[in-house]
């Protein structure tokens, strides 16, 4: 049974990631997914362990004054409960960016993230895996170094 506690715990979750993102906090976001499997290029592609999350991070994102001067923006979450302390949820992501003198403020990129999170106590939940699609993408020069894919 999903209560809304739990609700209220996995989108925390979910949105600590946009806020570490958007802060340029890739320690944290490391932090966020430890022990987690994260398949940034989408599922047939070799996962990457939740604690390098950052590390690679860091090396694909553009920062200014030490942020990406990005918003994501995670909505439309549909969380389930799989079994006793075990949730997934499908979530929408937006990216918007804003570099003065560089770029205008626009959507440089979205997709969706389908998560998995389970509990050893039914009270604090962590990510176990992510895997992120991305379904468009606009002008990311200003966001992402030059060998990522998109």
């Amino acid at each position: 049974m999903l209560t809304s506690a739990v609700e209220r715990a996995i989108l925390n979750l979910l949105y600590t990631y946009a806020e570490r993102v958007d802060a340029g906090d890739f320690d944290g976001v490391s932090r966020l997914f430890e022990g987690a499997s994260v398949f940034m290029a989408g599922p047939d592609q070799p996962a990457v362990p939740g604690s390098m999350v950052g590390a690679v991070m860091a090396k694909f994102v553009k920062v200014y004054d030490g942020v990406p001067r990005t918003k994501h923006l995670v909505t439309n979450s549909i969380i389930e409960a799989d079994a006793p302390n075990t949730v997934t949820a499908r979530s929408q992501f937006t990216v918007v960016q804003d570099v003065p003198g560089v770029l205008p403020l626009q959507v440089v990129a979205s997709g969706r993230y389908h998560d998995r999170f389970e509990s050893s106590d039914g009270v604090t939940w962590r990510f176990v895996e992510r895997v992120m699609l991305v379904d468009a993408h606009g002008d990311v020069s200003a966001h992402l170094n030059q060998g990522t894919g998109l």
